[in-house]
């Protein structure tokens, strides 16, 4: 099964996320079988350079690892609130578990403004608008 890429808008900054179709099939298809998709980003403050926004999805774990294995630009699903993460500079060494499902191949420099705006102001808008050829 190929991976499949998706437009993250952050109020105007694109980002380019590549699923990992092959090793988080159920969370990856929950995303592509609800776009378009919106959510609001919130800080995690607590646990490095990471911000989410909150689904209106729910599923178990897949492709599972702690969450202080991720590196940056890696996307995760944290299943027990349904938020998907984006991790874009230095995370913790958190080791509660984490699903791991997909990598920002585009606009990493993008993410890393979001990051900073919501540190200080969070709430921007994220739109999952469509999935890239």
């Amino acid at each position: 099964m190929s991976n499949k890429k998706i437009e993250v808008m952050i109020d105007n900054e694109k980002l380019i996320v590549e699923l990992y179709m092959d090793k988080a099939p159920t969370i990856c298809n929950m995303i592509l079988d609800n776009l378009p998709m919106e959510g609001t980003i919130q800080h995690a403050k607590l646990n490095g350079q990471l911000f989410f926004a909150t689904l209106p999805l729910s599923c178990d774990f897949e492709n599972k690892v702690p969450g202080g294995s991720l590196n940056t630009g890696d996307i995760a699903f944290y299943n027990p609130r349904n938020q998907l993460c984006f991790l874009y500079g230095i995370g913790t060494d958190e080791p509660l578990p984490i699903s791991h499902v997909g990598r920002i191949v585009e606009g990493l420099d993008r993410a890393e403004i979001v990051g900073m705006r919501n540190w200080m102001t969070q709430g921007s808008r994220m739109k999952i608008t469509k999935i890239m050829d």
